[in-house]
């Protein structure tokens, strides 16, 4: 079973004191924004009794990338917004699924991932997750209840 906090990725930044972030501020090129919609379609999300479950939702991107005075990239921040659903593709039967996930990294001159930090939460009648993945470390916390609402998502899709 696919581990909901394990799907989504992420990204991290180092703390900053207050002063740090201000004076880090000032002297930094403006950051680059973008945002962007696409549709994201996995066709075995999940099983329910032996028939694939497919996960079908839109997906709203922003991206922040911030720079240091010279412009060279520093870190950045994606917000990935998804709201779809959960639909057995033999009856066309659906259950609604949303979430969000919010991955913070710091970045290396040619923009390649130096840590990577994600916090996520999913929004679902019957799967549940909401915590904080730090890639380094490899430390989850949180909950994650999505194998917890299998068998429920599974009758509610079912003939």
């Amino acid at each position: 079973m696919r581990n909901n906090i394990a799907r989504l990725v992420t990204a991290g930044i180092a703390s900053m004191t207050l002063a740090g972030a201000v004076i880090g501020t000032a002297n930094a090129a403006s950051p680059e924004n973008d945002s962007w919609v696409n549709h994201a379609v996995d066709p075995g999300y999940f099983e329910c009794d032996g028939q694939p479950i497919t996960g079908d939702w839109m997906v709203t991107h922003h991206l922040i990338i911030f720079f240091d005075h010279s412009g060279v990239p520093t870190r950045d921040i994606e917000k990935i917004d998804f709201k779809g659903a959960f639909v057995n593709p033999a009856n066309g039967k659906s259950i609604a699924d949303s979430g969000q996930a919010v991955f913070k990294d710091t970045l290396a001159p040619d923009y390649s991932y130096l840590t990577t930090v994600m916090t996520n939460v999913r929004k679902s009648a019957y799967f549940h997750a909401a915590g904080r993945v730090d890639f380094q470390s490899g430390r989850v916390t949180g909950v994650d209840k999505f194998d917890d609402g299998l068998a429920a998502a599974c009758a509610a899709l079912e003939d």
